[in-house]
């Protein structure tokens, strides 16, 4: 999504204005923290057959199988969720807030 910055009123440039993308951020962690307890969740499968597999080795290959079963569904998930949120959040800040800032001269505004 990169659509061309507007025009600072004080200083008359887009090179340097920049989105104020508080709702991007918030949604990233938010996003984040909620694909990663669904992945979390959702990787019981996934832990299994990670047991499944590392049943080759007993017991210490039936633990390590599991965690890391868990572990890479959290992950998966994690990084799925702050995606999503990510762009979620930037289409709220670039369309519905419409908060810019000059880097330039240092004045904030609104579109």
């Amino acid at each position: 999504m990169s659509e061309e910055n507007p025009l600072c009123p004080k200083c008359g440039t887009s090179a340097f204005v920049v989105l104020v993308n508080n709702t991007q951020k918030l949604g990233s962690a938010v996003g984040g923290a909620a694909g990663g307890v669904a992945g979390y969740a959702g990787a019981t499968s996934g832990a299994a057959t990670g047991a499944a597999i590392g049943s080759v080795v007993p017991v210490i290959g039936i633990g390590i199988g599991a965690l890391a079963g868990g572990l890479a569904g959290a992950m998966a998930g994690f990084f799925a969720g702050s995606k999503v949120g990510n762009e979620i959040g930037e289409h709220v800040d670039r369309h519905v807030i419409g908060q810019y800032r000059c880097n330039r001269c240092g004045t904030q505004f609104e579109i």
